[in-house]
């Protein structure tokens, strides 16, 4: 209900009723007019607060070392992007543990001769929540491999490039992370 419909407070007074009403008319009544013929057509339809779309902006790597509000940008951009991964990761979390509390059996399924893993999650299983625990752990992995043992506070976009360019560089020697180095994986120098 707008303020439009309501009557002005005092308006039904007996005796004050009219002065009140021809005040609210001198007052507010321009004010009214002028916000309904000119300011609510002129708005046009209000934009979602809800719905932002930041404009992206170049990344660290296309900005060059002296150009301080590109990097400043593509930090913020970075900062930005951290937190929505960092979201995803707890939507992904909060459904499989959902998934794993509503799909873990009660009763007689614990009660077993030869007792069976509650939720089995290893190769080929067929179980409902591997394809969400899947999901969860490869999202944690790519999540770890690009933000982790960054400091949140002081984690920059150049540090993150420095991390993907040192783990570039151990892959193209030793093979894959986690594997070990790999002596028959490097690359002969030449001389």
């Amino acid at each position: 209900m707008g303020s439009e419909d309501r009557p002005v407070l005092g308006s039904d007074h007996p005796t004050l009723g009219p002065f009140v009403r021809a005040m609210d008319t001198m007052v507010n009544g321009p004010v009214k007019w002028f916000r309904s013929k000119v300011v609510d057509p002129a708005r046009g339809e209000t934009y979602p607060w809800y719905h932002r779309q930041w404009q992206r902006v170049p990344g660290i790597e296309d900005c060059y070392t002296e150009d301080v509000v590109c990097r400043e940008e593509a930090n913020v951009q970075f900062k930005r992007d951290w937190l929505v991964e960092q979201e995803i990761l707890s939507l992904l979390r909060e459904r499989m543990n959902e998934c794993f509390f509503y799909e873990k059996g009660t009763g007689l399924a614990h009660y077993q001769i030869t007792p069976k893993p509650i939720i089995d999650l290893t190769e080929g299983s067929q179980h409902v929540c591997k394809p969400i625990a899947d999901t969860y752990n490869r999202a944690a992995e790519n999540y770890f491999i690009k933000y982790g043992e960054i400091s949140n506070f002081y984690g920059r976009a150049e540090g993150a490039l420095m991390k993907q360019k040192h783990r570039m560089m151990w892959e193209r020697r030793h093979g894959p992370v986690g594997t070990g180095m790999n002596s028959d994986a490097a690359v002969p120098l030449e001389d």
